[in-house]
């Protein structure tokens, strides 16, 4: 027998028994997660886009602008670019959102001057140093270029607290040099650093089998003790790095070679020590340095104008570095790698 469903009465709607204030939290939450999906939503794609420029648009995002610093006449001016921090040829790696903060990226500072240095506007530049030294390749390329621009513009270097090994290096290649009394400088040489691990393998029980190709392939290993022949390999590596660093500077401060490699033992100088010795030219400020610059150039009243090779994303990135917790490990912890550096360590 088939049966058919009665038909329900149309039932009332069911009353709310929450209290008001329940229903009135219920709705504030159901707000808030909507929020913050769309607030989220905002920041990731905020962070692809900024990953996306970083990437993509490194070398051709413009830098941050300029920033004027002292009045004077629109048609004379004396640009000024600081660098500070150690000397590599890129700051990132191939990480775009690098926490490395205060690296001179010699790249970007070549770029730099290249503009500066084909703008009529600009008649004179002060590079502003701080600076221990950094790799050598880094430091090597920096110079030439500060060679080559002082051929049509001069080129004045202000030595700020250090600029020291690799540092002194770039600032040999200037026209002038002035320096603080105080400030840092010297340390005319070459340093590489290889870790050594092999007692504290032993100790622990690690084992590292290497498969080569040739006998030196792996030199510098950290699981054992240099060889005699693979020492005399890097010392030859060393003294080539550091006949090099020895004719930077008699050609940049037109210095006699014998005195240079007087001073070339890795020893460090005040600004007032250095002038004696004739590896500066004057002791002053970043102020002296603005008024020789100007007398090079024959200005009377020139503006001077900071540039800077970084753009505002760097910029802004680096300042966050700076207050990193792992920013401050970097530094602590010594770096793995084997390198030669022109570099003096604090």
């Amino acid at each position: 027998m088939a049966y058919m469903a009665k038909s329900q009465p149309d039932q009332p709607p069911v009353q709310e028994n929450r209290p008001w204030w329940r229903r009135t939290l219920g709705l504030l939450l159901r707000l808030w997660k909507s929020a913050a999906l769309v607030l989220g939503s905002l920041v990731i794609a905020g962070y692809l886009a900024l990953l996306l420029v970083m990437v993509l648009g490194a070398g051709v995002v413009q830098p941050s602008g300029q920033h004027v610093l002292k009045a004077g006449s629109q048609e004379q001016t004396v640009a000024l670019v600081e660098l500070s921090g150690p000397i590599f040829e890129d700051d990132s790696g191939s990480n775009p959102l690098s926490i490395t903060p205060g690296v001179i990226s010699s790249r970007r500072v070549i770029r730099l001057l290249d503009d500066l240095s084909q703008d009529s506007d600009i008649q004179a530049i002060v590079i502003r140093i701080n600076s221990p030294g950094g790799g050598v390749v880094a430091s090597d390329e920096l110079y030439r270029k500060i060679i080559d621009v002082r051929q049509d513009t001069p080129v004045v270097v202000s030595i700020g607290e250090v600029a020291a090994s690799g540092g002194y290096y770039l600032a040999a290649a200037a026209d002038r040099i002035v320096a603080n009394p105080a400030s840092i400088t010297g340390s005319i040489g070459v340093l590489a650093q290889l870790p050594q691990f092999s007692e504290l393998f032993d100790k622990i029980g690690v084992e590292v089998r290497t498969i080569k190709s040739g006998e030196f392939k792996d030199l510098g290993a950290s699981d054992r003790e240099l060889t005699p022949a693979e020492r005399q390999i890097l010392q030859s590596v060393i003294d080539d790095s550091f006949e090099q660093f020895v004719q930077a500077i008699v050609t940049g401060r037109n210095m006699d070679e014998a005195e240079v490699r007087q001073l070339a033992d890795g020893r460090i100088f005040t600004g007032r020590q250095a002038l004696e010795l004739g590896l500066i030219d004057e002791l002053g400020t970043v102020e002296t340095a603005f008024e020789l610059a100007a007398q090079l150039a024959q200005l009377q009243d020139p503006q001077v104008i900071e540039y800077s090779d970084k753009t505002f994303l760097q910029q802004l990135l680096e300042a966050r570095g700076q207050l990193s917790v792992l920013a401050k490990l970097e530094r602590l912890v010594p770096a793995s790698q084997f390198g030669v550096y022109y570099l003096f360590q604090f």
